[in-house]
């Protein structure tokens, strides 16, 4: 076929869904992961057949509305993460059907396929690979290269295909899933989806599915307590809500908040993780797992009021899906896990990769969070990293004041499991001459010390160009100068680098008493013959010992340190 009309993708879609209703237990027993919130076959069967439901008694003639339609049903009917990421890539599928139209063609159903991996992928937070997403996000990229397509059934042929090679692949992208010997539960959900669709296509049509693999050896190899990665108390609570924006539940309540996306899923970040936040028009679908149900609501509220709310105690669940295990046995095992070795550990915050392979390779400190791509992080990615760690002894040094809050919060959810000293360097060279003082034989509270002393004792500048003209009571700034900054004050301005690091390089020596040490670390945009002026002015100039470092950092061309 060239085309399809609007019956025939309808027709697709129920015939998906009863593909995932054959398999959903089979898919159920895929779920290897320790957070047992809901099966995942039960949950996209659940999902699917509400959106089934929302079209089976609608005879459609506007493709685009049938495709609003399962999509809505879709949206409303999700349940758990799988559901809410599937409603999302159908979303992208559907949103290419074009209004008062009654058929869609080849090159609009490979767009269909671009479109749902663009917008499921935007639906998570944290997105990981070895999931549903990878699956639908290699199928859409090995479709958009091919492209030279006769018909909708060699598109969809081809999709199945792709989508069932990178299915088997999951297990080398995923780590829980190679160690249970099973590929993604989520993944395979959506190729029984796809199988489903072909079949209305082509009759009799040998759909794809992966081989099955005997239950019995599926959940043996390891027990969800050994996966637990955050036993802080149980699993926490699964929340989900459903909520119309700007709604009251009274005239008498003042109006609700402005709703910013993105600002949303920040907060909800500081909350908890896996989350999936979705906005369709005026209504919001929230899930996410957290320790504190009472947050998430709250934080819901502010925006509008909840049409549905589910909150399910996952530990609970998951004591009710594991014969003999009690509240006390599961939290002794939980108490068990938390015996951390006390070696102690650091974590730092760095602005490039070059820092990140500094930090790894000359001062042995293996966990960095690089804030070059993705800016901020949050804490759900401080607590990845404090897991990562492994120890119950951990410091944490930032290098940006503006991401001290995240990394006390984060720090505040695991107290009852490890010991954790906050450094605020306020720069990189800071940061990194407290990476290069710290002594892994010595315990947390030494170093805590040495580290704020080699702080303390340390003087940074650093140098970047002015953006727009400025005037303060002691220095004029021209648009594009050059400007040197000690201690959040611009100290010299100037059209000549060269010059400006003169000035600021000597007024950071007379801020230390006998200085004999200097670092340099250079930015993206520093040029060599700046690099060595200023090391060769600190060395004869001053006669102090100077270390030079790439650090290829935005922003700042140079950071200057003084000991």
């Amino acid at each position: 076929m060239l085309t399809i009309k609007a019956s025939k993708l309808k027709q697709m879609f129920m015939s998906g869904a009863d593909a995932v209703a054959k398999e959903y237990e089979y898919i159920n027993e895929l779920n290897v992961f320790p957070v047992p919130d809901g099966d995942t076959g039960t949950n996209m069967m659940i999902t699917i057949n509400g959106a089934v439901d929302a079209i089976r008694n609608i005879d459609y003639t506007d493709i685009s509305l049938l495709g609003k339609h399962f999509s809505r049903g879709l949206l409303m009917n999700a349940r758990g993460n799988s559901g809410v990421i599937f409603s999302q890539i159908i979303k992208g599928f559907t949103s290419v059907l074009k209004e008062n139209k009654n058929e869609i063609g080849v090159v609009d159903f490979v767009d269909a396929f671009i479109a749902a991996k663009n917008v499921g992928y935007a639906a998570v937070a944290s997105p990981s690979e070895g999931t549903i997403l990878t699956v639908i996000r290699v199928t859409a990229e090995k479709l958009s290269k091919e492209r030279n397509f006769k018909t909708i059934e060699d598109v969809m042929k081809m999709a199945c295909r792709e989508a069932h090679k990178i299915l088997l692949q999951t297990p080398e992208l995923l780590r829980e899933l190679k160690e249970a010997g099973v590929v993604d539960s989520g993944g395979y959900g959506l190729c029984c989806f796809f199988d489903g669709m072909l079949s209305t296509l082509i009759q009799n049509v040998k759909q794809g599915t992966v081989e099955k693999i005997p239950l019995n050896k599926i959940r043996t190899k390891k027990s969800f307590i050994d996966k637990l990665e955050d036993p802080n108390v149980g699993f926490g609570y699964c929340c989900e809500f459903i909520m119309t924006l700007k709604s009251r539940v009274s005239l008498k309540q003042p109006h609700k908040k402005k709703f910013d996306l993105i600002q949303f899923k920040k907060e909800m970040s500081k909350i908890g993780d896996s989350l999936a936040v979705i906005r369709d028009s005026d209504i919001v679908k929230v899930h996410v797992h957290t320790l504190f149900p009472y947050r998430v609501l709250e934080a819901g509220t502010k925006y509008g009021e909840f049409n549905k709310v589910k909150i399910e105690n996952m530990t609970l669940q998951f004591i009710e899906r594991n014969p003999g295990t009690t509240l006390e046995n599961l939290q002794e095992k939980i108490n068990t896990k938390r015996k951390l070795p006390s070696d102690v550990k650091i974590i730092a915050t760095v602005p490039s990769a070059n820092i990140a392979s500094i930090y790894k390779n000359q001062l042995n400190i293996a966990h960095t969070i690089n804030t070059e791509v993705l800016g901020n992080p949050s804490i759900q990615e401080f607590l990845d990293k404090i897991r990562k760690a492994h120890s119950s002894n951990v410091i944490i040094v930032v290098d940006d004041s503006n991401v001290v809050l995240a990394a006390n919060e984060a720090a505040s959810l695991v107290t009852n499991e490890v010991n954790i000293k906050i450094i605020n360097a306020r720069n990189i060279v800071a940061s990194y001459l407290a990476c290069l003082s710290f002594d892994p034989i010595k315990d947390l509270h030494n170093n805590y010390k040495i580290i704020e002393k080699i702080i303390d004792s340390t003087v940074v500048g650093k140098t970047s160009i002015s953006t727009k003209f400025v005037k303060y009571s002691h220095i004029e700034i021209q648009k594009n100068d050059f400007i040197g900054i000690m201690d959040k004050k611009i100290v010299v301005s100037d059209k000549s680098l060269t010059n400006v690091l003169q000035e600021l390089s000597n007024k950071l020596v007379d801020e230390i008493r006998k200085p004999k040490l200097a670092y340099i670390v250079y930015g993206k945009d520093a040029q060599l013959r700046d690099i060595k002026f200023l090391k060769k002015h600190l060395m004869e100039t001053h006669s102090l010992k100077v270390t030079v470092l790439n650090g290829s950092q935005p922003t700042y061309s140079f950071y200057i340190a003084i000991q």
